[in-house]
């Protein structure tokens, strides 16, 4: 109990005996160290009462006082790290391609270090615009992603259509989307781009189909920048939401429709949906007809009004 807020096993165990056991006194607690209940008592876990009698604090009011200690440990850190990061600036060779707004991380394995580490600090929200080429196997991602979800992260995601067109990628997103992912896709984007917790972001830089370097953007004008690109991107997204709100249109494939919306073509799809592409054609202009559409830009945006997407 409260392992992770910092309290030992020790005085873990020695609280717990107290909630399940009752009060006890310091001969009684004997069996443990006596810099244990000093310590629970400095945490403001126990008391000591009349008689040498050691009392537990009610749980509730034990784990607000412990979050509010760690909170406060958070933000002397935050504070401790502003006049660091001012001589971890001043202090870099100038020869190297960065500044106090950009810094250049160069390296497979440093660029993947940095990810996880900036993952592992968010907080609140991960923007993505997704396009290849990638870095790590996307299993490793989604593993990834799913740590962060678990600590309350949220995850929008606009996706490239060539991103959308690798093979097994549907599946993934979808995958994805039921886990927690709020998805979108768009023919086109300008580049790959995340950006963790509207504080920092990462614009990676790709070259012959490969990314081997990264910028690492701070609080900034460009930041600012960055940030309304992706909301400008994450607002022209079609949503991508198979198995949800498609639930409740039996004859429509949640699957069809998302990659029809992101603009593949039939015989891509074909492949995605391990389907003939005449099999893909012929749903198609079922769908078209359906919507009475002429285009299949046209149904995207039928199937948009009628609540499909």
């Amino acid at each position: 109990m409260f392992e992770h807020l910092g309290v030992t096993a020790e005085q873990s165990a020695v609280y717990e005996l107290l909630v399940t056991g009752g009060s006890r006194t310091t001969d009684e607690l004997s069996g443990f160290a006596p810099e244990t209940l000093a310590a629970l008592h400095d945490r403001g876990l126990v008391q000591q009462r009349a008689g040498d009698v050691w009392q537990a604090v009610a749980p509730d009011l034990a784990v607000e006082m412990l979050i509010a200690a760690r909170e406060e440990q958070h933000q002397k850190a935050r504070a401790a790290a502003g006049p660091l990061m001012e001589l971890y600036l001043r202090n870099r060779d100038e020869d190297r391609e960065e500044s106090g707004v950009v810094e250049v991380v160069t390296g497979v394995d440093a660029v993947l270090d940095l990810w996880r580490t900036l993952l592992s600090g968010a907080r609140s929200e991960v923007c993505v615009l997704d396009q290849p080429p990638y870095l790590s196997p996307q299993e490793q991602h989604v593993a990834l992603e799913d740590e962060t979800r678990s600590r309350d992260v949220e995850w929008r995601v606009v996706y490239d259509r060539s991103s959308v067109d690798l093979p097994g990628r549907v599946a993934e997103i979808v995958e994805l989307v039921a886990s927690g992912e709020r998805a979108r896709v768009t023919p086109t984007l300008p580049f790959k781009l995340a950006v963790i917790d509207a504080r920092v972001a990462v614009l990676p830089i790709a070259a012959d189909g490969k990314i081997d370097k990264v910028l690492l953007i701070r609080p900034s004008p460009l930041l600012d920048v960055l940030l309304s690109t992706f909301e400008l991107y994450w607002d022209k997204g079609i949503p991508f939401s198979p198995g949800g709100i498609y639930a409740t249109v039996e004859d429509v494939d949640p699957h069809l429709l998302a990659l029809l919306a992101a603009g593949l073509t039939d015989e891509a799809i074909a492949r995605q949906l391990r389907l003939a592409p005449r099999t893909v054609q012929r749903r198609v202009r079922q769908l078209m007809d359906r919507c009475g559409a002429q285009t299949r830009f046209q149904a995207g945006v039928q199937a948009m009004r009628r609540g499909w997407l």
